[in-house]
């Protein structure tokens, strides 16, 4: 068991020495982090020892990781800043992973060296603990993301409807488009902003619609952007029929969406509430033994 500890302690503090080193090494790249809110990005301040950990290959980002967070990134921050983000939130996942892991090695070696029996219940729950954090870290561009999702389809409906509404009226449909991007705040109308940022930047209005669709990372969103593409080239009544009718379709869908989240609520309150009854039963059938073993 000494021979363990001393394992744990040399591993731990080499460790910890190797974190010091990549903290001091990161000094010059903590600049990079500053821009993002400390609020929303969390733990920003240990982006620098990650950014000097992807100098050596073992903690370099790469492989399906590393495919999967360009992808994130660009769906959040675009195509120009999606491969910076990327390796942003790449390092600030490595770096306090590893600040972790020497952590649970340090502290596994001196809890051994107290409580022996403790070692194996310490290094299991510190290996649980570095896992999640990792997770965490690493996949918060796919929670949000999501979160972004779910906001924009329960919008998508309402700002359907107005589009169809402003085009029968007589505008064009960029011109209602911006009408109703410049309205409100919220995700989707975020998205629709940046479209037409991309048009008065020179992009075509097909693939600023188009690539809005895609940023949502919506079926239904994508679905409707091909849709909306290819009718531009047709009249402004068939634009028109053609909105009115996704707009039906999209609160229809809305409803059912809907009604699905509430069963599904409903499932999850089964077993609390089944829990609930089992204790109640069992308070009253203690009582009923206990009235019963008395009365003997």
């Amino acid at each position: 068991m000494f021979a363990l500890q001393m394992i744990l302690l040399v591993l731990g503090s080499a460790a910890g020495v190797f974190y010091i080193v990549m903290l001091v090494r990161g000094g010059k790249y903590a600049g990079m982090a500053e821009q993002m809110d400390k609020e929303t990005f969390s733990n920003r301040d240990f982006c620098g020892a990650g950014f000097a950990m992807h100098k050596i290959s073992l903690f370099a980002m790469k492989g399906k990781l590393a495919k999967e967070l360009r992808t994130q990134a660009k769906l959040l921050y675009g195509e120009t800043y999606g491969e910076f983000y990327a390796q942003l939130y790449h390092a600030r996942a490595i770096s306090v992973t590893a600040m972790l892991a020497a952590f649970v090695l340090l502290a596994a070696a001196l809890v051994s060296a107290l409580w022996t029996d403790m070692l194996i219940p310490v290094l299991l729950g510190g290996g649980i603990l570095c896992a999640a954090m990792w997770i965490d870290q690493a996949g918060e561009m796919k929670k949000t993301i999501g979160e972004r999702r779910e906001a924009c389809l329960s919008e998508f409906p309402n700002v359907i409807s107005k589009l169809a509404l402003l085009v029968s009226s007589g505008m064009t449909l960029y011109q209602a488009w911006s009408e109703i991007a410049q309205g409100r705040d919220g995700p989707i109308y975020e998205l629709m902003r940046r479209a037409c940022e991309s048009v008065e930047n020179g992009t075509d209005e097909g693939s600023a619609y188009y690539q809005f669709g895609i940023l949502s990372d919506s079926q239904e969103i994508r679905k409707f952007s091909s849709m909306l593409v290819q009718s531009l080239e047709k009249s402004s009544a068939e634009l028109v029929g053609f909105l009115m009718q996704q707009s039906k379709e999209l609160w229809e869908l809305k409803r059912q969406r809907m009604l699905q989240k509430g069963d599904e609520a409903a499932t999850k309150l089964i077993i609390p509430t089944t829990l609930m009854l089992v204790g109640i039963l069992i308070i009253i059938l203690s009582a009923v033994a206990m009235s019963m073993t008395g009365a003997l």
